[in-house]
């Protein structure tokens, strides 16, 4: 396995083509199951402006299809190179078969348009280049793409109780996956962008709603998500399109189809469980809307069946991988996407879900480091237009208020997971608004925000996008926004090929090492004999490196196993990242030799 994600992907610009041919082949794959499912299976037409939904589709039909070798550990390795391979071919085909929509896009726009229209391809435009730029998010950086690795070269999910953070991999990393095959960096990102696209059908029909799409747009999670190949933003609209589905179609007596479309409701669900775990939340309560919508139409016994149906063939695999590794019961299964049962994961899963939401943090930032966390001062107008519209849809009104509370209450504290509600609720007020005044001054300061938006889109595009056109312009870029990058650049140049790593920094997909961050650490005591099961590990993988960062060394815990210091780098790298705004002191570096055979005795005796 060549380590090092770095490693793994093509130079610039060569990597930004080939996603951009990739996602071309996501958005055939889609267009191609979702025209067929429509005219043979639902025999409804398909409409050209249907193609905005492609990319979507074609991201969770190749998420799935990808998902049941892989969990299987079935040929995972030859079936994600086959498909990668397809979509690459379909990607060629579709970009030589949408050359005249391509034109007739471009006439479309050379036509005078509202100023509304043109803001909103701006921020399109904006948003495709800030989703296309270099990754350099730190989550990213840490299991997202280390898993992805691991995913294309050994063939199945994490199995190990370490790294910590890889066992949150799941099915979402596919598409990254798909990408690192032929070297493509920026697919995850542009995929997430291109779910966005699947807002135009929506809100394009009216006018006014244009304003709305906007809103969206200008929102600050909106960037975060885009910025990111965090397989988060692609769940966040198809649950969307679920709650629009049911909100406009709960009072219609006689569906046509109507078990088909609760199957693909309900699979769509699951699909979204497995590729993140935090949208349990939403599968679940619009599961229980689309399973009222089928007893509404008396269709209860049908319900259960292709609900048990859906679950047999999408949660268990999973749940049935969960305890061969880990041992967890289907109860722990459904309470964390970590392995609650071994000793000390439930520490973990506690800090990471710990603490309240601010509520201020919801209207601005706390600080300008903080900016892209919160949804902006406009929501609280928004809030204000709700009106007496909005109780006619009293199921969509109740389980957009159950999210709320259940995501407040039990969920994490950070704000982007209430995301999901926050597009509902933009939804039902665009349906059931009035031209108040409330309504005018939303427009406004709409219009205000997205000059301030458009202006900090430029600034990131500015500075960051051109390292995927460029070789050079990207390691200046990494050095600047990628926190760890100087340090793993460092580390790299020191460390034989077939040293194993420990890291106390989370950026482990850096490393050119086999590497094992000390994230796991935060909820051990060494003193407890179940922490033995992590020395063990520790001993298996005979890591024999250990790396340090910081102003001052802290050796702790493992000042008794370290041997000869082999490195010492003073101001190495800055703790840096893509916001500006962000503090940028530096540190310096200490790499160690690490006696894996006497962990036994000089941890637990700390």
């Amino acid at each position: 396995m060549l380590y090092g994600f770095e490693n793994n992907i093509l130079i610039s610009p060569f990597s930004f083509i080939i996603s951009i041919i990739l996602v071309f082949g996501i958005s055939l794959l889609g267009e191609t199951i979702h025209r067929f499912v429509l005219v043979n299976i639902l025999n409804y037409p398909y409409k050209n402006i249907y193609q905005f939904y492609s990319p979507l589709l074609g991201s969770l039909i190749l998420i799935y299809i990808l998902f049941i070798p892989l969990i299987l550990d079935f040929y995972g390795i030859f079936f994600l190179k086959l498909f990668s391979s397809i979509v690459f071919l379909f990607g060629l085909l579709n970009i030589y078969f949408k050359k005249k929509l391509i034109i007739s896009i471009i006439n479309f726009f050379k036509k005078k348009q509202s100023l509304l229209i043109y803001l909103i391809i701006v921020l399109y435009i904006l948003l495709f280049f800030v989703s296309a730029s270099p990754i350099t998010h730190a989550d990213s950086l840490d299991y997202h793409y280390s898993g992805a690795l691991n995913l294309l070269n050994y063939g199945h999910f994490h199995k190990d109780i370490l790294p910590i953070n890889n066992i949150l991999v799941s099915a979402g990393e596919i598409i990254i996956s798909t990408g690192l095959f032929f070297g493509a960096e920026q697919l995850g990102g542009i995929v997430q962008f291109s779910s966005l696209l699947s807002l135009i059908p929506i809100f394009f029909h009216k006018e006014q709603n244009k304003i709305f799409l906007l809103n969206i747009l200008i929102c600050p999670i909106t960037l975060f998500l885009v910025s990111s190949p965090k397989p988060q933003l692609i769940c966040v609209i198809s649950s969307l399109l679920i709650f629009i589905y049911l909100s406009s179609n709960l009072n219609i007596q006689k569906e046509k189809h109507l078990k088909k479309i609760f199957f693909l409701i309900i699979f769509t669900l699951s699909l979204n469980f497995l590729i993140k775990f935090s949208f349990i939340v939403s599968s679940t309560l619009l599961g229980l809307f689309s399973f009222y919508y089928m007893i509404k139409h008396k269709e209860t016994v049908n319900a259960i069946f292709i609900t048990i149906l859906v679950m047999a063939i999408t949660i268990l695999p999973f749940w049935i991988f969960k305890y061969n590794n880990f041992e967890t019961g289907i109860v722990n299964f459904f309470l964390s996407p970590l392995p609650i049962n071994i000793y000390s994961f439930q520490y973990y899963h506690d800090f990471l879900t710990g603490g309240e939401i601010s509520y201020l943090s919801m209207l601005y930032p706390l600080s300008f480091g903080k900016f892209t966390t919160t949804f902006g001062p406009l929501l609280l107008i928004i809030i204000l237009m709700i009106n007496k519209k909005i109780i006619k849809y009293k199921i969509s009104t109740a389980v957009l208020l159950l999210f709320f509370t259940l995501a407040i209450v039990f969920g994490s504290n950070l704000n982007r997971f209430l995301y999901e509600g926050f597009l509902w609720l933009i939804f039902l007020i665009s349906i059931t608004y009035k031209k108040t005044l409330i309504f005018s001054i939303f427009k406004k300061l709409s219009y205000l925000q997205t000059i301030f938006i458009i202006t900090v889109l430029i600034y990131f595009v500015a500075t960051i996008f051109p390292g995927s056109l460029n070789n050079k312009y990207k390691s200046q870029i990494m050095s600047k926004t990628a926190n760890g990058y100087d340090l793993a650049v460092w580390v790299n140049s020191k460390l034989n090929k077939s040293d194993v790593l420990l890291s106390t920094h989370r950026s482990i997909s850096l490393f050119n090492n086999q590497t094992y961050s000390t994230i796991f650490l935060w909820g051990i005591d060494f003193s407890n004999k179940k922490s033995q099961i992590f020395i063990d590990h520790l001993k298996l993988k005979k890591i024999n490196r250990i790396v340090f960062y910081g102003k001052k060394l802290n050796l702790e815990p493992f000042q008794d196993c370290i041997g000869n210091l082999l490195f010492y780098g003073e101001n190495i790298g800055k703790n840096v990242g893509r916001n500006p705004f962000n503090q940028k002191d530096t540190y310096n570096g200490w790499i160690y030799e690490l006696d894996y055979k006497q962990l036994d005795n000089c941890l637990i005796s700390n």
